[in-house]
């Protein structure tokens, strides 16, 4: 599958061609390329399929992902020392998506200063979640965030899954535990590290002081796998 990028606007563009996905806009922040697609939530939330609610980006003359979970199950997933409860998985293709679902967060995101909204800290969430994911199922692993009104899928460059993957035995230590590391203790522990690597040219990521409040598998998508990669 292919993606258009158009300019950042609310609504779904018009004149691409069926099949095809169309995101809104794209940025690269923090090492991680991210596509963003906004859309009307209550025209979604009003959709009778829970995948097409969650997934709105996907058009009706793309086949939808299959669930290996029922709506509002999460499953669990370990790799090492890493567990997450992700909170939805669905194969797609040759590989999975990840979603991470802010349910209870109403704060809509502009359109137009989305990079600005966007928590640097839910996003590494929702990579190391896809992490997981993907080194208990030996596939290729989408991160995806579901948010009130914008859905943000995530491709995250070698130095920040080596950062990821090699900092959970300190996490750990850091944390304080003695079992398994939770996705928010990782990307709590590795985001202040991710922020002192030097930004490469055109990376939007701005210091948290600038922003608005609020053994694995290869996790980067495949062809089959991306929602547009």
């Amino acid at each position: 599958m292919t993606d258009t990028t158009t300019s950042p606007r609310p609504d779904t563009p018009t004149g691409t061609p069926p099949g095809t996905i169309s995101w809104h806009d794209e940025q690269v922040l923090l090492g991680v390329r991210v596509r963003a697609f906004f859309f009307d939530p209550q025209l979604v939330d009003a959709r009778g399929d829970w995948v097409a609610r969650l997934l709105p980006v996907l058009s009706p003359a793309l086949p939808m992902p299959q669930s290996l979970h029922h709506d509002g199950e999460r499953g669990s997933y370990k790799v090492g020392d890493l567990q997450a409860l992700p909170d939805a998985v669905l194969v797609h293709g040759n590989g999975v998506l990840c979603v991470s679902h802010r349910h209870a967060d109403k704060l809509p995101h502009d359109p137009e200063r989305w990079v600005r909204q966007l928590r640097i800290d839910l996003m590494l969430q929702a990579i190391v979640t896809a992490m997981a994911v993907s080194g208990q199922r030996q596939q290729p692993t989408v991160a995806l965030l579901r948010c009130h009104n914008a859905l943000y899928q995530f491709d995250p460059g070698p130095p920040v899954l080596e950062c990821l993957a090699t900092s959970i035995g300190a996490a750990k230590r850091y944390a304080g535990v003695s079992g398994s590391i939770t996705p928010q203790q990782l990307a709590a522990f590795c985001e202040p590290r991710l922020r002192e690597l030097q930004a490469p040219p055109g990376d939007a990521a701005a210091p948290r002081t600038q922003c608005d409040s609020n053994p694995f598998a290869d996790t980067t998508p495949s062809d089959e796998a991306s929602v547009g990669a």
